[in-house]
C-alpha cells in the first residue's frame, strides 16, 4: 500500500513541480520556453508529416500540442529529480526497500 501512495505522490509532485518550473522558466527565460515551443513544433511537424496514415496521424496530431509536450518535458523533468531525492533520503535514513 505504501508504494502506491509513493507512486501516486511522485505523480501529483511532479505534474505540480513541473508546472511550476514551466512557469518560473516562462517569467525568468522566456526566450528558452519560446524556443522549446518551437523545437516541439518542429517534432511535431516531422512526425505528422512522416508518411503516417491518415488513421494514426489524426490523434497524433489531437494529442500532442506543442505546449502540452514541453509541459511533459517539465514534468519528466521533476519526476527524476523527485525521484533522485527520495533516493538520496532513503539511502541516508539507510532504510532499504530492495
Amino acid at each position: 500500500m505504501t508504494r502506491v501512495i509513493a507512486a501516486t505522490a511522485n505523480i501529483f509532485f511532479s505534474l505540480l513541480l513541473g508546472a511550476i518550473a514551466l512557469a518560473f522558466c516562462a517569467v525568468l527565460f522566456p526566450a528558452l520556453v519560446d524556443s522549446m515551443i518551437n523545437f516541439a513544433s518542429d517534432i511535431k511537424n516531422s512526425v505528422t508529416s512522416a508518411g503516417i496514415p491518415v488513421k494514426y496521424n489524426i490523434w497524433i496530431k489531437l494529442i500532442f500540442k506543442e505546449e502540452s509536450l514541453v509541459l511533459m518535458f517539465f514534468v519528466i523533468i521533476m519526476r527524476i529529480l523527485f525521484a533522485l531525492l527520495v533516493w538520496g533520503m532513503s539511502s541516508m535514513v539507510g532504510s532499504s526497500s530492495d
